[in-house]
């Protein structure tokens, strides 16, 4: 969770633009031209994105987690993490979680409780809501929407009621938080949205 089917198109966490089954990949890559010339926006290959398949949906400031420990309800509880990246559990105190999927925050807390607290814990993390996504400019309805599984510019900019009679209706400005920084890019409305993403639809100039 999240997750996509294959196909469509999608903003790679290296940066690169895909379309076709290769976008929503474990490892992707697009075609750097064709008969026309180049293929916009950027080139040829790009790693997974942050929800994919082979690694999991990787954990940001904003998610809400469950997490239970067997035999331990005073441990249960649901989380949310902080700007920082972290959250704070009985026992294990301050944890960074930020950038891990569900499968590394259990070893995580499962080592910290076993280093002087439990023999042998069983933990369970699950990620019960994710952090919105914001969507701005010529939209009816700006602001930011929790995030749907799946879901694209054009689902996003529906959620918002719409375009304005104002609005650009082509490529649209995706920003998006990665390891590597901020930045921003022109894409399709087909790419898929990712939660945290800010989308700016811009005005036509005619």
């Amino acid at each position: 969770m999240p997750s996509a089917p294959p196909g469509g198109a999608g903003l790679m966490s290296g940066g690169v633009f895909a379309q076709g089954p290769e976008a929503v990949s474990a490892a992707s890559s697009a075609k750097a031209g064709d008969r026309t010339g180049s293929l916009p926006p950027f080139g040829s290959s790009g790693e997974a994105a942050s929800y994919e398949f082979l690694y999991g949906y990787r954990v940001g400031a904003g998610d809400r987690l469950s997490i239970k420990v067997l035999g331990q309800p005073d441990l249960a509880g649901e989380h949310i993490v902080d700007s920082t990246g972290k959250i704070s559990l009985p026992l294990v105190n301050d944890l960074q979680v930020r950038g891990l999927t569900t499968s590394e925050i259990e070893r995580v807390i499962g080592d910290r409780l076993r280093a002087g607290f439990l023999r042998n814990p069983s933990v369970a993390v699950q990620i019960v809501g994710t952090r919105p996504f914001f969507i701005l400019g010529q939209v009816n309805q700006a602001g930011g929407f929790p995030y749907q599984t799946g879901m694209t510019v054009q689902n996003a900019i529906a959620i918002a009621g719409g375009y304005t009679p104002r609005a650009d209706e082509g490529a649209v400005l995706v920003t998006r938080k990665s390891a590597d920084g901020t930045r921003t890019f022109r894409v399709p409305v087909t790419t898929y949205v990712y939660p945290g993403d800010t989308i700016y639809i811009r005005e036509r100039w005619f």
